[in-house]
């Protein structure tokens, strides 16, 4: 008896450490949320009708493109602009691309560079803007970056076409940033608290998709500095970990991005699962938090999911953008038909707010 009560014991703590619940992070947080958390589920989105609205062209097995940011009319000047990454289009590890719109739907390409921005997030901080981005470190000329698979780095421009020259911001060093498939730090989030000081959302640790063919993120960390270019101080454990008990955040975390809701923080997030068929899958949600670091899942949950009605989004939806823009959130965000081997593309699905609050990006806003 007291050796199978040893084993059970054992087994317990390696099955609440591989799903996240052991020295690596907690289950669902009972976070108290002070204010009145808006019913933005999956049934007040409008999906575009002309959706995907990005990358129609990609056809290749394995192309990918994601994670977009999006700057609306007056943000920098009087077009729409879009910023994503892409695998598969040239002989670096990533492209990044720069496109610009008239209304926000139908785009044009400005820009392409292949080289070593991928998941990225731009920031305004005044006088500039920030890219921040995830760096596929096999590409890297920093010898001591090997050892890392990807690191988060930011560069500055004012113009985006001119940049300065990249500074490293996270290395996955502590345990559980190095847990899993490949040592990541990835998908920065980068928002200015309310006493000046910059705090960094990324994910790090990593699951493997076996039908998919590559890794996605296991948990969310935080940092903070006085610098948007750092050094960032770590906060320790992971905000966020997988749960096995969630059949929506079963296996990983995957990205997240902070936005201002009144006097607190909305966070949408895209958490990876297996489904019930043993497929992988991602879908949208939304977090809210007083503090940013405590959060709770909103009642209207799920708010994007898979869809079979729309092909282009019928196997995995990843991460997103979210911006106000006349009394509506447009949610940008790409999304998988197929899974190995499938094609990822952007679209976008929009809220009427009929003069409700609107999130906000928590930023200072451009002027030279």
């Amino acid at each position: 008896m007291k050796n199978k009560f040893i084993f059970m014991a054992v087994f317990s703590a390696i099955l609440l450490t591989s799903c996240g619940l052991g020295q690596y992070g907690k289950s669902d947080t009972d976070a108290k949320v002070s204010f009145k958390v808006p019913d933005w589920g999956e049934s007040h989105w409008i999906d575009i009708p002309e959706n995907p609205l990005i990358g129609n062209e990609y056809t290749d097995p394995g192309m990918a493109i994601g994670d977009p940011q999006l700057l609306t009319p007056g943000d920098f000047d009087g077009k729409w602009h879009v910023f994503f990454h892409g695998f598969g289009f040239g002989p670096g590890a990533t492209t990044f691309f720069h496109q610009i719109s008239e209304d926000g739907i139908h785009w044009q390409e400005v820009s392409r560079q292949n080289g070593e921005v991928g998941i990225q997030y731009v920031f305004c901080d005044g006088d500039r803007w920030i890219q921040y981005y995830t760096c596929t470190t096999s590409k890297t000329d920093k010898p001591e970056l090997k050892k890392y698979h990807n690191v988060i780095r930011a560069r500055t421009t004012r113009d985006f076409i001119n940049w300065t020259e990249p500074v490293d911001i996270i290395y996955p060093e502590t345990p559980a940033e190095r847990d899993g498939y490949n040592v990541q730090a990835r998908n920065p989030c980068v928002i200015l608290l309310p006493n000046g000081r910059y705090r960094m959302y990324y994910s790090a640790g990593t699951v493997y998709l076996r039908d998919a063919g590559y890794e996605e993120p296991k948990y969310i960390f935080c940092a903070e500095s006085d610098n948007p270019l750092g050094p960032f101080k770590k906060l320790g454990e992971p905000i966020l970990s997988p749960d096995v008990n969630l059949p929506y955040r079963n296996y990983g975390c995957g990205g997240f991005k902070v936005f201002g809701y009144g006097d607190g923080y909305v966070a949408f997030y895209n958490p990876i699962y297996i489904d019930s068929n043993q497929k992988s899958r991602s879908e949208i949600r939304m977090l809210v938090s007083d503090d940013g670091l405590s959060w709770k899942e909103a009642d209207g949950n799920p708010v994007i999911t898979p869809n079979s009605s729309y092909p282009w989004r019928s196997a995995i939806v990843y991460q997103l953008d979210v911006i106000n823009h006349d009394d509506a959130l447009w949610m940008y965000f790409n999304a998988r038909e197929g899974w190995r081997g499938g094609i990822e593309r952007i679209g976008a699905c929009r809220l009427p707010l009929n003069g409700a609050t609107p999130v906000r990006k928590l930023q200072k806003k451009f002027k030279l």
